[in-house]
């Protein structure tokens, strides 16, 4: 993972700035369905979950079929094609494990032995959902963690998802959500949802970035790209999140009125170094926006940096982007 976010014409993984996130989860005793959203930087099952109560993780990595949310977790989901398993070295069955990585933006199935907060450090990569369609995704999405949508909020936009085929996993049974306008979606969960049709959403606010690794700024500005996918109007914001390295000092560039002849020009706010906030103009349903951000690279202390912004709204969904700039000349020679 290090390797695909290495940025720039010779920096190596091991240099690469990694914008970094922790992402706490709650488990429950027995069976939990989780969304895990950032890449672990030790990759290796037993590295992962060293020293925590967990026994028993599976993901699903073939074409789902509508059977195999239908299986009770503990009993014998795990014998069907299609499951990746890790058990624990002092399992007597741990010499049967096919599942050997375990990465971000991914759904998992967790035994936790008693109940705790998993909190997992990783790097940040944008999110991408790749639906098969006409059938069962077992998926999960970054919400709110105290203000969550419902269902129906989130899969409002979508056509193919706007239906109340979706289980959740509830004391160690799928159980179907039967009213999605009521029941909420939950942070770090996963549930398996059909897709009728192709289809490419990944939540009600999509944001678009150039490239898959996030946002790469370097001389000028850089747009991100917003689209409002619901029926109904939604305030986007911007929110900058330090982590414990070097961050990347931002300006959000606008369009300001000049004088004169009244001319459009490019203005670069800068934003402070730490946490900030910034709200946008409302989106109006399908509409879109464009926020151009521009590195100060002359406030740059390393060859590379990395920040990491969280864009949210007030449905309770939310994107995490990785943000990365380079400035070569503040590289030591070799």
């Amino acid at each position: 993972m290090a390797a695909s976010l290495a940025l720039g014409r010779g920096l190596g993984a091991e240099d690469a700035a990694l914008a970094l996130r922790t992402q706490a989860i709650r488990l429950e005793p027995g069976w939990n369905a989780v969304c895990l959203e950032v890449y672990p930087s030790e990759a290796e099952p037993g590295r992962v979950f060293a020293g925590l109560p967990v026994d028993v993780v599976a993901s699903f990595y073939e074409r789902p079929v509508a059977a195999q949310y239908m299986t009770d977790p503990g009993a014998n989901l795990f014998r069907k094609a299609g499951w990746g398993v890790w058990y624990a070295e002092d399992r007597p069955d741990a010499f049967l494990k096919s599942l050997h990585a375990i990465h971000g933006q991914q759904a998992y199935l967790v035994h936790a032995t008693r109940g705790f907060v998993w909190e997992v450090t990783g790097a940040v990569v944008v999110p991408e959902v790749a639906w098969t369609p006409h059938a069962y995704n077992l998926v999960g999405f970054a919400v709110d963690a105290l203000s969550p949508p419902t269902f129906a909020q989130f899969f409002d936009g979508s056509a193919a998802h706007r239906h109340n085929r979706i289980y959740r996993l509830t004391d160690g049974v799928w159980r179907r959500v039967t009213l999605p306008g009521a029941e909420r979606m939950r942070s770090g969960e996963a549930f398996w949802i059909y897709c009728q049709g192709a289809s490419n959403y990944r939540g009600p606010l999509a944001v678009e970035t150039r490239t898959r690794q996030g946002v790469l700024v370097g001389q000028g500005a850089v747009p991100v790209t917003l689209r409002n996918r619901t029926s109904f109007p939604v305030v986007p914001v911007f929110e900058h999140v330090p982590g414990g390295g070097a961050t990347v000092p931002l300006s959000l560039v606008v369009r300001a009125l000049g004088e004169g002849q009244g001319e459009m020009r490019s203005v670069a706010v800068p934003r402070p170094e730490g946490a900030w906030s910034f709200e946008l103009p409302a989106l109006e349903a399908g509409q879109s926006l464009q926020v151009p951000l521009e590195a100060r690279t002359e406030s740059l202390t390393r060859p590379a940096q990395a920040s990491v912004l969280r864009v949210r709204s007030e449905v309770g969904a939310e994107v995490w982007l990785p943000v990365f700039v380079i400035r070569p000349d503040l590289e030591e020679p070799r």
